[in-house]
């Protein structure tokens, strides 16, 4: 999500001190020393990774390392990618990395009765939400124009190939992809046995085990206050986890005013506009990051209510909705597992 500018969910205190509390509280609070943190860039973002090892080893080279294969598969923003090329309308064979995170996108495009759907990168640059375009509020017929060409169900795989039915469509999987990446760098922490650490890359989390403290992770859940940055946050509430991801998607960093109406970087794909409701920010916990990354998405899309009753009604995952209020201020609604 975080490449336009979703809303993503931070650290508590963590990143800076490790100076985290809240597993089974197996130590009160004595720290276990043998946790360290591991931090870069990627991904036109941030990371920042905790893990518990015994030895001491240093795996930042190995997390960069992983992140930089994924750039050079997925990122739009690279122009040597793969996905860049597949854009492009080069003839060019799939990797693992983009057929997971495609084949998840048709799953999710059904699930969510087409709402969300990672060709609608036409969609996103015609109102200036894209990199290297000015926010504005386009016609109805550049709309219509744009919307011929915006559809998973205008692109499939065939083979070891992308193959599409308008040479026109792209595709962006910034609503996805970056939870992917969190949860390749937690498959790679599995499989050399470490068994505590907490991953988050742009804002998508997801932990494992517990904290330095004994206790579950904590996550912070910024207040969706318009035009505040990550210097001047407030905090909603801190959520206490493990074994899960949590993932945010919000409007209230990235929109635009046209004649003092607010507009935000949500876009419907089937109307070319983006949604307009009293729904804020959502957060998400799922078991995977990518779902809870495209879940949130989509739910942002949907609005209040019926993202609400959507979310509520899926099995393996809980939402907690932040909404502004008629008086001004912020309201709270949990799914009934949250």
């Amino acid at each position: 999500m975080n490449t336009h500018n979703t809303l993503k969910i931070i650290f508590a205190a963590l990143i800076a001190s490790l100076m985290v509390s809240g597993c089974a509280n197996r130590q009160g609070n004595t720290i276990d020393t043998h946790y360290m943190l591991a931090q870069g860039h990627a991904q036109g973002t941030t990371w920042h990774i905790t893990y518990k090892s015994f030895d001491g080893e240093d795996l930042t080279p190995k997390f960069d390392s992983i992140l930089k294969a994924f750039d050079f598969s997925i990122s739009t923003y690279n122009k040597e990618s793969l996905l860049t090329k597949i854009n492009n309308n080069e003839d060019v064979a799939l990797d693992e990395v983009i057929t997971t995170v495609f084949q998840q996108s048709q799953r999710m495009y059904a699930l969510t009765d087409g709402l969300f759907d990672p060709t609608c990168r036409p969609l996103v640059n015609a109102w200036g939400f894209g990199k290297h375009t000015d926010l504005r509020k386009p016609s109805q017929q550049e709309l219509d124009s744009v919307l011929q060409f915006v559809g998973m169900d205008k692109v499939r795989i065939e083979g070891n190939r992308l193959v599409k039915d308008d040479p026109r469509l792209t595709l962006n999987f910034n609503a996805n992809a970056q939870g992917y990446s969190v949860d390749l760098i937690c498959d790679y922490l599995k499989a050399n046995g470490y068994t505590d650490y907490l991953v988050e890359i742009g804002g998508e989390t997801r932990a494992v085990g517990c904290n330095p403290y004994g206790d579950k992770w904590r996550i912070a859940i910024d207040s969706p206050i318009d035009g505040s940055t990550e210097q001047d946050r407030e905090y909603n509430t801190v959520v206490h986890i493990t074994g899960k991801s949590l993932c945010t998607s919000g409007d209230y960093r990235n929109f635009l005013k046209v004649d003092g109406k607010k507009y935000s970087h949500e876009l419907n794909p089937k109307t070319g506009y983006p949604k307009d409701d009293s729904l804020l920010s959502v957060s998400i916990v799922t078991d995977l990051a990518i779902d809870g990354d495209a879940l949130a998405t989509a739910v942002m899309v949907m609005g209040m209510e019926r993202g609400f009753q959507f979310l509520d009604s899926l099995p393996n995952a809980e939402g907690y909705f932040i909404y502004a209020t008629s008086n001004g201020g912020f309201g709270v609604k949990t799914t009934k597992g949250f």
